[in-house]
């Protein structure tokens, strides 16, 4: 088993021969709190505010015929996003940040759903903000 990364003990994204179970399309947004004051004859004066919460966005495919169960998995995504619980993002065995993040939007799309209602394959965008100790 090779572990890419978690999201705490929530989420462990890792590819083996019984189970894949990994990301696409990370964004991480970095940005600043800049408040600028207008001058007579010059250019706007810039001041520097503060850091803003970063932001990370990616998709998940939750697919059973790679060992995923779809439906235990965005049950537990939903739990972390109706407690707001907050967590460390470690990617490749380093943190992503210097904080925690919770997961604030999860858009789920159902892609194939089997016999009795069971959910075959699931695609998930998560998007999570930084949760400053």
């Amino acid at each position: 088993m090779a572990v890419i990364g978690s999201f705490g003990t929530f989420i462990v994204f890792e590819t083996s021969d019984q189970k894949i179970l990994n990301f696409n399309s990370f964004k991480r947004t970095v940005s600043a709190r800049w408040a600028s004051h207008p001058r007579n004859g010059y250019k706007p004066l810039k001041q520097f505010i503060g850091p803003e919460a970063e932001q990370i966005s990616f998709s998940i495919t939750l697919d059973a015929q790679h060992g995923v169960r779809p439906r235990d998995s965005l049950e537990i995504i939903n739990t972390c996003i109706f407690y707001g619980i907050p967590a460390y993002l470690v990617i490749g065995g380093r943190k992503v940040g210097v904080s925690q993040f919770v997961i604030v939007q999860a858009v789920e799309n159902w892609s194939y759903i089997w016999n009795h209602g069971e959910l075959v394959r699931a695609n998930i965008e998560l998007t999570l903000e930084e949760y400053p100790d």
